[in-house]
């Protein structure tokens, strides 16, 4: 196994974590590394190995989450598959954002058990004080790699 096929292996391990099929992280793996940046779904069965019928279901599956997109080539009738442009951060903020969610969940927790001893929830103080200060923190750690991001574009050449 090459060192891309190996890294591709690993990105889709990664998603797989994450809940996506292994199959649908290999895809999002090639698409992520391949140039040029998009493939056929006959090119994805022919470089990653698999059959046509997963690749179509797992396309459709990453069509439907807003990963990738279908590009057409003018003078081609072939449909090809890109990743979405700035998917991943995307799905990576919003993500974040609901991350916080948990934390009046583990107020309403701390409210029914206010006179329990503290034994029975020093847990849900923990995830309360964790969520809390992630909640304090995302923002601004959101809008530095905003701007960090509006950096790096306004660099290219």
């Amino acid at each position: 196994m090459d060192d891309l096929q190996a890294y591709i292996e690993d990105v889709a391990l990664y998603f797989e974590a994450q809940g996506l099929p292994r199959i649908a992280g290999r895809i999002m793996a090639l698409l992520l590394t391949c140039d040029p940046p998009h493939r056929s779904a006959k090119e994805l069965c022919e470089e990653l190995g698999v059959s046509k019928g997963s690749v179509s279901t797992m396309t459709r599956l990453l069509l439907a989450s807003g990963s990738i997109e279908r590009k057409s080539i003018p003078g081609q009738r072939t449909t090809y598959f890109v990743v979405r442009p700035e998917t991943l951060q995307h799905k990576l903020e919003t993500r974040l954002v609901q991350v916080v969610g948990f934390r009046p969940l583990a107020a309403r927790g701390l409210a029914l058990l206010a006179d329990e001893p503290s034994e029975r929830t020093e847990r849900l103080q923990a995830l309360h004080a964790l969520y809390a200060f992630l909640e304090r923190e995302i923002p601004s750690l959101l809008e530095r790699w905003h701007e960090e991001r509006d950096r790096l574009e306004e660099a290219r050449p």
